[in-house]
């Protein structure tokens, strides 16, 4: 019974140290939706396999946000009309190449690597965002109804 008591406390401690970045993400959430009209994002994020791609990696590059803060941002872009494969750019873009994953990369590796990261970490977003709208498919659930058979 202790175990599940320790295992109990220890995600309840997981739990507060991610809750602050996570309300963090839902504010930036909230900005982007006020700020981004859902036509716009459909517009620049929702049509087409690579260009959208492409502009979710560098509009999320500058974005302050860390993995658990960029969820939610990614869920509101998804939500207002962004496709699977931006949606996804975006959630790896961002974390990897933030100020304050730089600024790390500056104070634990040398300055090449400090320059390298964040370029390769737009190559693996984009890379990974365009196979996802080639070769996956979308998460929207069909809205089709079913129909009812009728014996005859």
């Amino acid at each position: 019974m202790s175990i599940i008591y320790e295992i109990l406390e220890e995600s309840w401690h997981i739990y507060l140290d991610v809750a602050i970045y996570m309300l963090f993400g839902f504010f930036v959430a909230g900005i982007l939706y006020v700020f981004f009209k859902a036509d716009k994002i459909k517009q620049y994020l929702g049509t087409g396999k690579i260009k959208p791609v492409i502009l979710a990696a560098l509009f999320g590059i500058p974005i302050p946000l860390c993995s658990c803060g960029v969820v939610p941002v990614a869920t509101g872009l998804k939500k207002q009309g962004a496709n699977s494969g931006a949606a996804l750019s975006f959630m790896i873009a961002t974390p990897e190449s933030g100020v304050d994953s730089i600024a790390v990369s500056w104070a634990m590796l040398d300055p090449i690597m400090t320059v390298i990261r964040p370029i390769a970490g737009f190559i693996t977003a984009v890379s990974t965002g365009i196979a996802q709208n080639f070769l996956g498919h979308d998460l929207r659930p069909d809205k089709t109804p079913l129909k009812k058979e009728t014996g005859g």
